[in-house]
């Protein structure tokens, strides 16, 4: 009995993790598409030895991807909103150190997000920012709608979670 609970808890955190890859696919795709990132970002990332040396997508494409999974579960309510419409709350998430070590500070994360109230605007300057990190030309390279906020408070509070 003990090997069958076990199971579908590895099975279950695998399903989260699956979820997180496939996510960040469909994303990279949206990117790839609209020209966003680049077939060169795409062979710097192979190349690459560490996420560093290949920062937007071994580091920026996965912050997106989160970063939009995130507003999607905020927009649902309680709990991380996956891809298959399947919500992870404190009740029922999976019982896996690795996932004890993350869905905590990502509830706070989410939380913070909501408490910010981000327009549209907002939002997409927010997706800027974990997307392409420090690299301004990239930045400003992409017309993505975003409205960067004239108010220096509001501006370092969405960086501050861009760094998060």
């Amino acid at each position: 009995m003990s090997c069958d609970i076990e199971f579908i808890k590895e099975k279950i955190v695998l399903q989260v993790w699956g979820n997180m890859m496939r996510s960040m696919e469909i994303r990279a795709k949206e990117l790839l598409d609209a020209n966003v990132i680049t077939s060169a970002d795409l062979l710097e990332w192979l190349k690459a030895k560490n996420s560093h040396e290949a920062p937007i997508v071994g580091v920026g494409l996965a912050s997106y991807s989160f970063l939009h999974t995130l507003a999607a579960s905020i927009k649902a309510g309680d709990g991380i909103l996956l891809l298959d419409d399947v919500v992870i709350t404190h009740d029922n998430r999976p019982q896996d150190r690795l996932i004890d070590w993350f869905f905590q500070p990502v509830m706070v994360l989410k939380e913070q997000i909501r408490i910010l109230q981000l327009g549209e605007g907002e939002m997409h300057y927010l997706e800027k920012i974990v997307l392409f990190g420090s690299n301004s030309q990239r930045m400003e390279a992409w017309e993505n709608g975003c409205a960067i906020p004239r108010d220096p408070v509001r501006a370092a509070q969405i960086q501050g979670i861009s760094r998060r």
